[in-house]
């Protein structure tokens, strides 16, 4: 049975109810209803399964788990793509987003950049982070062992997505941040390629001063929250590699910061360490023409039974443990939005073995899920308990061929 942390994603479910897709990727256009429950996507390599969970995770945040370039993701031959989602909350209120997003044209003026046009229920959103925390879902597809393998870059960006959605203020931090540090960075490379500036009060030392101080202070707010969700996941994500493996593991997470002990430091004491390291290091910063400390160097450090998992875990078990860290996701999106996220799972059950698959089926039985495979007998090894009434009751199956989903009735 599931341990009972699990119990409480049973309730307040977010449900997609139906797509919509023009020329997107593989699709010409689709338009398709889904059901409660899980939805199994099967078929041959290259037929459009992994395209329609991209196109529901674009949803959440107008980015793709694949891509960071919208261009790729137009149909081949045309300059546009349109998607558009339907889903219920948990008061069973029918909401809608929609993106559209437009090529260059070389020979329209009006179009010689790109466009992408963003929808909440028909209304144009003005900002990215205005849709934040309006749809939620959790992914775990083959390029999320970048979190592993990749460097802290990776691991920074599934903090900030997990912290993004469930605090929309902090994607706006985020956005102030990258702003600030380019100023500053800026300014680094002027006073870099300047003859040396020795007055203190000149302008360029007064505005790097400036600088210092905002950016220490937005600096201060992410290495918080960074910190606050590093350890709310942990325990969680700790649970889950237990239930994955069903073995007695134990996965542990280190945030490793700019500030030193952050964990024990309130928010003002992070800002006046970090002012105070920015200014002690202008020298060197100067001399780089780049900032050298701040939370776009920190990094997410993961020990499992105490050895590092970048290092020396085996494939097998960096799996586990990134499977472990987006049930943590799921959990905690839930805890704290009041919402269970949308559940997205690209060709996981091929790599798992029997029991793993059944462990992870019964884990997300509550859920909402859309599950890819080559082969529908991954799922059914999974459910080899269960009679086939209850199966097809709990599952939709849908066969993907050609960018066409034809629902499949055992």
């Amino acid at each position: 049975m599931p341990s009972v942390i699990w119990y409480y994603l049973s309730d307040d479910r977010m449900r997609i109810t139906a797509i919509e897709l023009k020329n997107f990727r593989n699709y010409e256009h689709l338009e398709q209803d889904f059901f409660p429950g899980a939805q199994i996507l099967y078929g041959n390599n290259a037929q459009g399964k992994t395209n329609i969970l991209e196109a529901i995770f674009l949803c959440t945040c107008a980015r793709s788990h694949r891509t960071g370039r919208d261009s790729e993701l137009v149909r081949q031959g045309c300059d546009d793509y349109d998607v558009r989602l339907e889903f219920l909350t948990d008061k069973d209120r029918s909401e809608e987003i929609r993106i559209h997003y437009l090529a260059p044209v070389s020979n329209d003026p009006l179009r010689l950049k790109p466009i992408r046009h963003i929808y909440y229920n028909g209304v144009r959103l003005e900002r990215i982070s205005d849709m934040m925390g309006i749809f939620n879902a959790v992914i775990f597809a083959p390029e999320d062992l970048q979190i592993i393998k990749d460097g802290p870059a990776a691991r920074r960006r599934f903090l900030d997505l997990l912290l993004s959605q469930i605090y929309p203020a902090y994607f706006r931090d985020l956005i102030q941040y990258q702003h600030l540090l380019t100023q500053r960075n800026n300014l680094l490379k002027k006073l870099r390629d300047l003859p040396y500036i020795a007055d203190s009060d000149s302008d360029y030392n007064l505005h790097l001063e400036i600088w210092d101080e905002q950016l220490s202070n937005c600096s201060a707010r992410i290495i918080s929250r960074r910190q606050e969700v590093i350890n709310e996941i942990a325990l969680l994500a700790n649970e889950s590699i237990s239930q994955i493996t069903g073995l007695k593991e134990e996965l542990s997470m280190r945030y490793r910061s700019s500030v030193p002990s952050a964990k024990d430091l309130n928010r003002e004491e992070m800002r006046e360490i970090l002012l105070g390291k920015l200014r002690e290091q202008a020298a060197d910063d100067i001399l780089r023409g780049s900032t050298g400390l701040g939370p776009h160097r920190d990094d997410l450090i993961l020990s499992l039974n105490g050895i590092e998992v970048r290092p020396y875990a085996s494939q097998g078990q960096q799996r586990s443990v990134v499977l472990a860290l987006k049930l943590a996701e799921l959990l905690l999106l839930r805890q704290k939005t009041g919402e269970s996220p949308v559940l997205l799972l690209d060709d996981v059950m091929s790599e798992l073995d029997g029991d793993r698959r059944y462990r992870l089926l019964q884990t997300i039985e509550d859920h909402q899920s859309f599950l890819t495979c080559t082969d529908l007998s991954q799922v059914l090894i999974g459910c080899n308990d269960r009679n086939l009434a209850d199966f097809i009751e709990e599952y939709t199956l849908f066969n993907v061929h050609q960018a066409k989903l034809t629902q499949v009735i055992l």
